[in-house]
């Protein structure tokens, strides 16, 4: 396809970051699915979970990709590749808790109440538990399918859709980031999970940029009305002063 332009190396370059792109979306949406089914079981209400606005949770989709990538080509016994998917699971979940908190002065999760065994709250047993069996079933049974449904692509499609799904991913980081850079000072540390009331600010923060945004427009609206009625007013009077001249 890129050939003539860019030979085929790059051809192949391209493809396989549209493939394993593709992938990548397909195991955040899957990790967000979890999440709120987790959250529905525990709290008996649905939440939209994550850091951004889609129905997508990354943090799923890395350490998905990772466990496909490095630890699916060694072919181990199930009980090791259970251990490593628990140590790069956790690994992720760790610093990706600290990283957040570094920027934003908050936590997203903690588990220091929710769990019988933790790590400063960032990583549990329970969920060390679960990162450890979703990946056998991620590497057995989710990632087989996941190649039978993408393998009947064409080369073009699968450009067309990680293209689009590339642009909406890159569209909800920024205005994720937008409203999450205003957070800093809203929220105190603690130990609970923060991830739906940090969710509701970010919608809010749009909402109220929409309901100041109308009202600007309206008062432009009514500004301009204004201007015209007063310029209709005043060359209606220029007129009817050179007629009376006359």
């Amino acid at each position: 396809m890129f050939s003539n332009l860019f030979g085929s190396q790059i051809e192949s370059i391209i493809l396989q970051f549209a493939y394993y792109f593709l992938l990548f979306i397909l195991y955040s949406v899957g990790g967000w699915i979890v999440e709120c089914i987790w959250t529905y079981f525990m709290k008996r209400k649905l939440e939209n979970r994550g850091f951004f606005f889609g129905p997508i949770c990354p943090i799923y989709g890395v350490g998905s990709l990772v466990c496909v990538l490095l630890i699916g080509p060694l072919h181990l016994s199930w009980p090791l590749e259970f251990l490593l998917m628990i140590i790069i699971c956790d690994l992720i979940e760790y610093i990706t808790s600290v990283v957040l908190e570094k920027i934003y002065n908050v936590r997203w999760w903690d588990y220091t109440t929710a769990s019988l065994l933790h790590l400063n709250g960032r990583i549990s047993l329970e969920t060390s538990i679960g990162f450890g069996v979703g990946g056998i079933f991620i590497l057995h049974l989710i990632q087989p399918f996941f190649s039978r449904l993408l393998a009947p692509l064409s080369p073009l499609s699968l450009l067309v859709i990680s293209g689009l799904l590339l642009i909406i991913f890159v569209a909800d980081i920024l205005l994720s980031l937008i409203a999450i850079s205003n957070i800093k000072g809203v929220f105190k540390g603690g130990t609970v999970d923060l991830t739906a009331e940090i969710k509701r600010f970010s919608i809010n923060y749009y909402k109220k940029a929409s309901r100041l945004s109308r009202r600007l427009a309206h008062t432009a609206i009514h500004h301009v009305g204004n201007a015209q009625k007063e310029a209709k007013k005043r060359v209606s009077q220029t007129f009817k002063s050179k007629t009376a001249k006359k």
